[in-house]
């Protein structure tokens, strides 16, 4: 019975780790109230990672 336990936790735990995972190009989302208060600068930084291929 212990060893039917770990299985399925270790299964678990797999299924878990596998659907962290995000494909394809992530973007920032827009703040939730208010203006967007980054400056220009800042938001050139986040284009040229994105032009980079560079993940965060």
């Amino acid at each position: 019975m212990r060893r039917l336990m770990i299985l399925l936790g270790a299964l678990g735990a797999a299924f878990t780790l596998a659907a962290c995972g995000v494909r394809g190009d992530l973007e920032r989302p827009g703040p939730i109230w208010g203006e967007d208060e980054r400056t220009e600068e800042e938001r050139e930084h986040e284009d040229d990672g994105e032009d980079r291929g560079e993940n965060r």
